[in-house]
């Protein structure tokens, strides 16, 4: 028997155990997130090894495409092709891929059963392109802050994720998580990981909240909203606002490597502001968020699982007990609606 599943299987404090009925299916999903970690794996190492010019060849919602982001399209394509369809004929992914810069792509062959052919792969290339241009043009020879990220889901809406994989290219490790009876549970290398282990900060005294504009033009109004978090820390000693890496599947890793408390993504409450948020740059990070414990809604508190398909979105996410906190400093400037 497969040692993640086995493992899943005696953690029953975690996960909530594991009916029988539900045991192959499993085992299926257990063998599909293996192959999309050996997918963003493979691409990663693609991009990181690739010695050639870099190059912005358009703008697609709001950021450049670069010809790296054309060739990870085409390494991602590759490999999926090449570790999915090791899957025998009838557990074989039929649906779609939505990726990050290019068109729903249909992978359909023959006419497949109603239930599988509205699954999606949502798919970030490269979450964090820009760092990756500019460590392939720099000087100096480095792995910048950039990830993989892939996330199975039973259809578009952000809350059919069935699996989420990142693979994070700094540090040579892949976090990986999967809906189990109705929850998620979170693994970092393979191996399970406990919600506990997250639910507080350590070794330090402070909240440390990033509050993101990635390529987004309303710079004074993100400043309003992150002086209004300061100014609701009465103690003036608690709350340290920063902004992130370029990579937001790396800012909400961070909090889980302790580095970081909460994530605050409000660029899609100002439309037509420049770049925002996508389900694609969040797909593969939330179902390991969530089994991890922390809490997740946009910035207005509600569900981000309401969200679907290419509809940007607000985000924030904490580890526990901090995000209602934030939503309600929030809310004065930003309303509860969205």
């Amino acid at each position: 028997m497969n040692t993640v599943v086995y493992v899943m299987k005696q953690s029953i404090t975690i996960i909530g155990g594991i009916k029988m009925a539900l045991e192959i299916s499993l085992e299926l999903k257990t063998r599909y997130m293996f192959a999309l970690e050996s997918v963003a794996r493979e691409v990663a190492g693609k991009v990181s090894s690739y010695k050639g010019p870099i190059h912005d060849i358009g703008h697609i919602r709001g950021h450049e495409e670069s010809n790296i982001d054309r060739l990870a399209y085409e390494w991602m394509l590759g490999a999926l092709e090449e570790h999915l369809g090791r899957f025998p004929e009838d557990q074989r992914f039929k649906g779609k891929y939505l990726f990050e810069l290019h068109e729903l792509q249909d992978v359909e062959s023959g006419v497949p059963h109603e239930e599988t052919k509205r699954r999606v792969l949502r798919i970030d290339e490269i979450d964090g392109t820009t760092n990756i241009k500019r460590a392939k043009s720099s000087t100096f020879d480095y792995c910048p802050s950039a990830t993989i990220s892939i996330a199975l889901c039973e259809d578009e809406t952000m809350g059919s994720t069935i699996i989420g994989t990142v693979y994070d290219m700094l540090h040579d490790d892949v976090f990986s998580g999967m809906r189990v009876d109705g929850g998620y549970v979170a693994f970092h290398n393979r191996r399970l990981l406990d919600r506990g282990d997250f639910e507080e900060k350590r070794g330090d005294t402070s909240t440390r909240i990033m509050v993101v504009g990635y390529s987004n033009r309303e710079r004074i109004r993100k400043g309003e909203l992150e002086q209004a978090i300061l100014d609701a820390d009465s103690t003036k000693k608690d709350f340290r606002v920063y902004d992130g890496s370029r990579s937001t599947t790396i800012d909400i890793i961070n909090i889980l490597r302790n580095q970081f408390d909460a994530y605050i993504d409000p660029r899609a409450h100002w439309p037509e502001s420049g770049a925002m948020l996508y389900p694609y740059d969040i797909a593969g990070v939330i179902p390991i968020a969530y089994g991890c414990g922390l809490e997740i809604s946009d910035i207005y508190g509600n569900p981000i699982e309401k969200y679907s398909g290419s509809q940007p979105l607000t985000i924030m996410v904490a580890r526990k007990g901090l995000k209602d906190r934030f939503v309600n400093i929030l809310r004065p400037l930003v309303g509860s609606t969205g």
